[in-house]
């Protein structure tokens, strides 16, 4: 019998993390499945999906722990069931001015009109005549039976105005 795992991480940027980290996932008879690895500031993170041997849990939790003496901080978790699937998904950019507080707001409004967060990309890059930071956020929504996308449409144009940002919503 296997079960899917999460493994998160994080350590310094450097190379063979990932050549590590596949190799005890390989060493538990595992397989890996997903992932969405970066790096971020001088640091490397992620979270993949694996899937092993119900057997395998234990130890594998174990030799995950072990990395700490190398630099790598892993944490390992049940992934979860997967059924609730969304009905659709959208796409939403987003780009302004950065300033605090902009995730925040975004995620504010997503969740009070009913929708959630499959995955989202953000970054502060300079801008290319002023040299200001400049914001960008690239999200993939999850409609569900309650969602309510003219409340949410409504929220978006408002914190647009206010935050001064380009929000775009587009069906997938």
């Amino acid at each position: 019998m296997t079960t899917r795992v999460l493994i998160s991480f994080f350590c310094d940027d450097r190379p063979g993390v990932i050549e590590q980290l596949s190799a005890l996932i390989s060493d538990h008879d595992g397989n890996w499945l997903d992932s969405q690895l970066s790096r971020l500031g001088g640091r490397f993170a992620g979270v993949l999906q694996a899937q092993i041997p119900q057997t395998q849990y234990e130890p594998l939790k174990s030799a995950l722990k072990d990395l700490a003496s190398v630099g790598i901080i892993a944490r390992l978790t049940d992934a979860g069931d997967a059924s609730n699937a969304p009905l659709a998904t959208q796409r939403l950019t987003l780009m302004g001015p950065d300033r605090p507080g902009i995730v925040r707001e975004l995620t504010r409004a997503l969740r009070s009109a009913g929708f959630n967060v499959r995955s989202m990309k953000t970054a502060v890059e300079t801008a290319p005549m002023s040299g200001e930071p400049l914001f960008r956020a690239e999200a993939s929504i999850e409609l569900h039976e309650d969602s309510r996308l003219d409340e949410l449409e409504w929220k978006l144009d408002a914190m647009a105005d206010t935050m001064t940002l380009e929000i775009d919503l587009i069906p997938d």
